[in-house]
């Protein structure tokens, strides 16, 4: 088989190295992965494709597992041992098929991803093996729900987009604490966009404010959170972190449906919560949830910029 593929969509190219990542058992035994008939689905609809055979493989993994647990009792106890560790084995590559069918839910459709030029997409990497093995290390475990989300996200824009996704946000994914991911993420549903950043404008005054619909728990403050997450590298310092809006420009600052258009005269310095690139990068991967806290917060920034400051339009 080729490595060098056609020139194709992006999101084709990162359906075929999805896929590709599976092993060369799986492809082997198809007829997909054939030089013709992966350049014809990837014209066509290769991400549906991709879909079905995805399924088939886990469906066959599936039948064996369902077999060996037939004849468990019917065998020796050596031979016990050893169903009982391919058993184990397939329940892990079950798993890591998952990630990876549901990775293929998360591609943007074909219909809005324009063609790239042959020669970027003929110079365009699939995901590296090193990194692929560090996913599938962690794709094989019994990961909880929104880790196993994550988990397919990451992938998804890995592969379209490699090297977008650090091994050391990889590993986080893997490894954090449920409490922490929770905390990080009611930080995200109060956060602004601003220029495409992610930003609690003058967070210092809503401390003792308590987080709507926080999962920790109804009687979290903002403080209290935030003191979780300090030593984490998601977030700059605290005290001295913000955000600069160019003078004599425009800029685009945003918060839920909200979304205003700044025509600025000066420099404005907004101090916040500001994300740092690892904290970017995870929180690229969650839907933030807009609740009224981060509405309030967002709106009194808004009515501090004065017409001397910038002019401001809202977007309808």
């Amino acid at each position: 088989m080729t490595e060098n593929l056609p020139s194709v969509s992006r999101t084709a190219r990162a359906a075929w190295g999805i896929v590709k990542a599976i092993g060369p058992l799986v492809i082997s035994q198809t007829e997909k992965a054939s030089k013709a008939y992966a350049q014809h689905q990837m014209r066509l609809a290769q991400v549906e494709a991709y879909k079905e055979l995805m399924v088939g493989e886990i469906r066959t993994l599936n039948e064996v597992r369902r077999k060996l647990l037939e004849k468990y009792y019917d065998v020796s106890d050596e031979e016990r041992f050893r169903i009982k560790r391919d058993i184990q084995d397939l329940e892990k590559d079950t798993r890591r098929l998952g990630a990876y069918q549901k990775a293929l839910e998360y591609l943007p459709k074909e219909d809005d991803t324009a063609p790239l030029p042959s020669s970027e997409a003929d110079t365009t990497d699939l995901i590296s093996p090193s990194w692929m093995d560090r996913f599938n290390e962690v794709a094989r475990l019994q990961n909880e729900a929104w880790r196993q989300d994550l988990l397919s996200k990451a992938l998804a824009r890995e592969a379209q987009y490699p090297g977008s996704i650090s091994p050391r946000a990889l590993w986080f994914i893997g490894t954090v604490d449920e409490p922490i991911f929770h905390a990080f993420a009611s930080l995200i549903d109060i956060s602004s966009n601003f220029n495409n950043g992610l930003i609690i404008p003058n967070h210092t005054g809503y401390y003792t404010r308590i987080l709507p619909g926080c999962i920790l728990g109804d009687d979290r403050t903002l403080g209290h959170i935030a003191f979780m997450l300090f030593d984490l590298g998601l977030m700059g310092d605290l005290l001295t972190s913000f955000r600069m809006i160019s003078s004599n420009g425009i800029s685009q600052v945003a918060y839920g449906t909200q979304h205003y258009i700044l025509r600025t005269k000066q420099e404005i310095r907004v101090n916040g919560i500001v994300l740092t690139s690892l904290g970017s990068v995870i929180a690229s991967l969650y839907e933030p949830k807009p609740n009224e806290l981060g509405a309030e917060i967002f709106d009194a920034w808004i009515k501090s910029i004065g017409p001397a400051v910038a002019e401001i339009q809202q977007v309808t």
